[in-house]
This record gives structure tokens, C-alpha cells and sequence, in this order.
């Protein structure tokens, strides 16, 4: 059997023969060829260990970047490629369940190199230079049986040493539609508390890895097994919440009025989530929307400012997983604002400051954050949100200014035209004219601004 070798591969392939050495594709390339998918990170392993590829590779016109040396990675960058060349190897893992090896030891065979990786559908190479494939593990007949199986017969081997690949074995699963090998499935369960051992930038990225699934490979239909949902219901399964979002602990089984919610707080969490638009600020902020209820149920008895305790919540939630610090704001604001208007009485004005202030951007994603709480209710309802996009539309289209920056008239104008100098007065000038111009956006422009102007 052999895959299609990318043709920006051929370089390296030719430097390794000009060396007498085989290097081999392995991992997520040989996977998704081999099932028609998109190429996926490109990974090349051999017996040269990094101090030879970095005394070898510049021969040949290939830049060596050290990568994490001591564990057998190095970068190779050439004609605008970067490959991630590892030394075959063997792992051994301190107790507990920390993604670093405790020690590795560098190996002359492939084989070795195939049993310490994770799923036997990750653990498939091909030879660069011929494009055979080789399968220890026997991944192949995974991929026809559509199972996610570890490499090792007991599975605790693989999930005790690493607890990354407890999140690795849910994204993997839901990314690819497979079914779960039950002896994996239950060692993930055994081996889930051990996520305290890895770093939490690690656990985010898995993470938002398993929010995006259904957008990894868009060209395969979405289905209950190639979706969030089903992540976030085998997340909950495994009882991980401790290491990602712990308030969810107390949202399951906490009821909604059933007039308005068909699912308990963590359920419906999953649903809005599932419907949101693929986007990480999307699918975060969907997930989180309502994270602040139990607290806010507990101190006030009520749900009624959930929002305000769900966005100090949801910057703590992610802090803890390290995300950016735009991020945490981006996703905390919108989390804050899921509640605006409900009730759906604001007059028109009053919304379009709103939007203004918001900004176009984000007032788009307040408007699809509230269509997949509407969706995610288990109710059918008519309105989703409609009079907001409606309004949006008009702004986008009327010439309605989303910043001060965005006045037809420029500061040096405003100046001569007011007679102030700037500082505080000047400053409350233009945002009463920015104001003014958000609910009459004919107004914005530079004969009528400077009319404006002069009467205040």
C-alpha cells in the first residue's frame, strides 16, 4: 500500500537518499491520506538523532532549527516548508500523568518508535522517497473498522504516562466520526484525574480542539459523531470538568423554568454551544453564556444576574487555561451581553447606540450568540434574533458610524468649527456628536457636523 507523497516533501526525501538514510512520513499525513482528508501537520521521523541532522541537513541546503533537542525534535525549514523530524525513540513516563517524558532514549528502529506513540491510527508512516506505507500498530484496519484504538494492547500503558491523550482520544474520535475502542474508553476513565499533571495551555488547546471538530475537516458532513456536542457529552462522561470549566460540575441536573429551557443548565450549555458558528470566540462564548448560574442561583436564589457573575467567571476559566488576554476579554464581554434586551423592548435608538458602541464586530457575534440560545432552548420559536440582524443591516448600509474615529470631520475641523482647543470639552463634543450621528446617520457629514458644532 502506498500514499501520494506532497511534492514540496521531494526535497527532503532526495537529501535523506544523497545520506543513505530512510525517512518516513508518519502520523496525521499518512492518516488523512490514506482517508481521502486534507494533509494534516506534517511530521518526518529516522534514525539520525539531532545532533546528526543539524551537522548533515545545511549540506543540502536545509536549515536546522533546535527545537527541543533532548527529546529527539528539531525543525528542518526549506523552499518555505517546516517539517518536524524526530529521532526514532523509546519513552519512559514519571508516575502521574505529565506529557513530558521522564527520559528518552534514541532508537535504530521504526518499530520502537511506533509503540511508544498513542492511537494505532496516528502510529502509521510511509517512506518519504517511495510514499510505502508501513503500520506496526496496525492502524490500517482501525481506519476501515473506524476505531480509535491505542497503540498498546493495554491501554493503560499509553493513557496512565501521558493523560493529554485522554483529551487526544475525544478529539481524535469526534474530529474523524470513529467509534472509541471500549478498553481505551474505559482506561480514559481510570486515567482522567492524571489531567492535573499536564500544563494548562496544554488542556486548552485539546480543548478548543474538541469545540472545533465538526470544523476541522468542513468537507465531511456533520454528524452526531463528528460533532461538539458529542465531545463536550464525552468530556462530561469522563468527568474532567475539574481541569476545564469546574463550575460545570454544579450546572448538571440544575433545572431551568420549563417554559422557556427543555435541559438542565450543563445540557443546554452543550446544545447552544453545538450551534454556535465554528469559531473559537463563538464556541467559547456559547459554552460559557450561562457557566454563572449555579453561583448566582446559590448567593441570590435567583438566576436574574447570571450574566454579570458569568463573565467574571469566565475570565477566571480562562486565565486558568491560559488563553490570551484578548481572548478572555472578547469571550467575557459577549458572555456579559447575552442578556441585553430579552426581553426584546429597547426602541430602536436605544439599540442602535448599543450596536455602536459594541462595534460592528461584536454586535454580529452578540446577534449569532443569541440565535444558538435560542436554538439550544429545545424549543421552536419564530424569532431568532431577526429584528437585531434587521437593524444591523440598516447601520451596515446607512452609513452609521461605529466609532468616533468613523465622524465625517476631522479633529483640526471639529476644533475651528467648535473654537475649543481640545481636552475635556472638546472630547464630550464629539461623542455627543457621535451620538447624534449613530441614531441620524444622514447627519454624518462635514457641512452638517460643523452646523452642529457650532451650536453646542
Amino acid at each position: 500500500m502506498k500514499i501520494l507523497i506532497p511534492k514540496d516533501l521531494l526535497p527532503l526525501a532526495e537529501a535523506f537518499a544523497k545520506e543513505n538514510t530512510e525517512v518516513f512520513v508518519v502520523g496525521g499525513l499518512v492518516r488523512n491520506a490514506l482517508l481521502n482528508l486534507p494533509p494534516s501537520d506534517i511530521d518526518v521521523c529516522s534514525r539520525l538523532t539531532p545532533q546528526e541532522i543539524v551537522e548533515i541537513m545545511p549540506r543540502h541546503n536545509i536549515r536546522v532549527i533546535e527545537k527541543a533537542a533532548e527529546m529527539g525534535t528539531v525543525e528542518l525549514h526549506f523552499h518555505g516548508v517546516i517539517v518536524e523530524h524526530t529521532t526514532f525513540r523509546r519513552e519512559a513516563y514519571a508516575d502521574g500523568g505529565e506529557h513530558r517524558p521522564r527520559t528518552v532514549a534514541f532508537s535504530e528502529s521504526l518499530t520502537d518508535d511506533a509503540w511508544r506513540r498513542d492511537f494505532s491510527v496516528n502510529a502509521l508512516y510511509a517512506n518519504l522517497a517511495t510514499g510505502e506505507v508501513i503500520d506496526p500498530t496496525g492502524g490500517i484496519a482501525d481506519l476501515k473498522r473506524q476505531l480509535i484504538r491505542t497503540t498498546s494492547a493495554d491501554p493503560d500503558d499509553i493513557l496512565h504516562s501521558d493523560a493529554l491523550r485522554v483529551l487526544r482520544l475525544v478529539r481524535f474520535a469526534c474530529e474523524l466520526g470513529f467509534a472509541i475502542d471500549e478498553g481505551a474508553w474505559a482506561a480514559a476513565k481510570r486515567n482522567a484525574p492524571k489531567l492535573i499533571d499536564i500544563a494548562a495551555e496544554r488542556r486548552r488547546q485539546e480543548f478548543v480542539k474538541i469545540l472545533l471538530t465538526d470544523a476541522r475537516y468542513p468537507d465531511l458532513s456533520r454528524d452526531e459523531l463528528r460533532s461538539p456536542m458529542r465531545g463536550l457529552q464525552l468530556l462530561d462522561e469522563l468527568d474532567v470538568w475539574d481541569f476545564l470549566v469546574p463550575e460545570f460540575n454544579l450546572a448538571r441536573g440544575m433545572e431551568q423554568r420549563p417554559d422557556h429551557h427543555r435541559y438542565d443548565v450543563l445540557e443546554h450549555s452543550f446544545r447552544v454551544c453545538a450551534a454556535a458558528p465554528p469559531t473559537e470566540k463563538l464556541r467559547l462564548a456559547a459554552l460559557l453564556h450561562d457557566v454563572g448560574k449555579p453561583n448566582c442561583k446559590q448567593e441570590t436564589g435567583v438566576q436574574y444576574a447570571h450574566d454579570k457573575y458569568g463573565e467574571r467567571i469566565s475570565k477566571r476559566v480562562l486565565g486558568d487555561l491560559r488563553f490570551p488576554t484578548r481572548m478572555i476579554t472578547e469571550v467575557s464581554q459577549l458572555v456579559e451581553g447575552h442578556m441585553y434586551d430579552i426581553q426584546h423592548m429597547a426602541k430602536t435608538d436605544t439599540l442602535r447606540v448599543k450596536f455602536a458602541t459594541w462595534g460592528r464586530e461584536r454586535t454580529m457575534e452578540q446577534i449569532q450568540l443569541r440565535e444558538a440560545d435560542v436554538r439550544g432552548c429545545g424549543y421552536d420559536v419564530d424569532y431568532v434574533a431577526t429584528d437585531w440582524r434587521a437593524l444591523l443591516n440598516t447601520m451596515l448600509h446607512d452609513g452609521t458610524p461605529f466609532s468616533e474615529r468613523e465622524l465625517a470631520i476631522t479633529g483640526q475641523e471639529l476644533m475651528a468649527a467648535s473654537g475649543l482647543p481640545g481636552g475635556k470639552e472638546f472630547g464630550e463634543l464629539k461623542k455627543k456628536l457621535f451620538l447624534h450621528c449613530v441614531k441620524h446617520p444622514k447627519d454624518n457629514n462635514l457641512v452638517r457636523l460643523t452646523q452642529l458644532a457650532k451650536k453646542s
